[in-house]
């Protein structure tokens, strides 16, 4: 319809999809190793520590480079919100609850990943 303004999310990444999933699937699992399925009501803190793998000829100290760190925070913050086909959210209802977020980006030393932690505010 003319006039109308439908936002649209073209994903950029081949991997993002597959990332999300294991997000969300990783968050599953710590809620269920916790014996813990509550999720999060109100105002939460995130903080996030990516870990990227580090080209072999790089010598640069900070991994300056692309994914950018507002990119990777985005799509960890919708695989925890991901909703599965079951129906089942993440640890919260939804990523507007994030109130506070802490994102750093490193070279991994060991397997590239993300280290989450979640706290609920007040």
């Amino acid at each position: 319809a003319a006039g109308n303004n439908i936002p649209l999310i073209i994903e950029s990444s081949a991997g993002l999809p597959a990332w999300r999933k294991a997000v969300s699937d990783a968050v599953k699992q710590a809620m269920t190793d916790s014996g813990d399925l509550s999720k999060f009501e109100g105002a939460v803190r995130v903080e996030a520590v990516f870990y990227l793998r580090k080209p072999r000829t790089v010598t640069r100290a900070f991994p300056t480079t692309p994914p950018d760190v507002d990119k990777l925070c985005r799509s960890l913050l919708d695989g925890v919100t991901a909703k599965d086909k079951t129906g089942v959210q993440g640890v919260w209802q939804d990523d507007s609850q994030v109130v506070e977020l802490i994102a750093v980006k490193k070279w991994a030393v060991a397997e590239p990943g993300v280290v989450v932690t979640i706290t609920k505010i007040g």
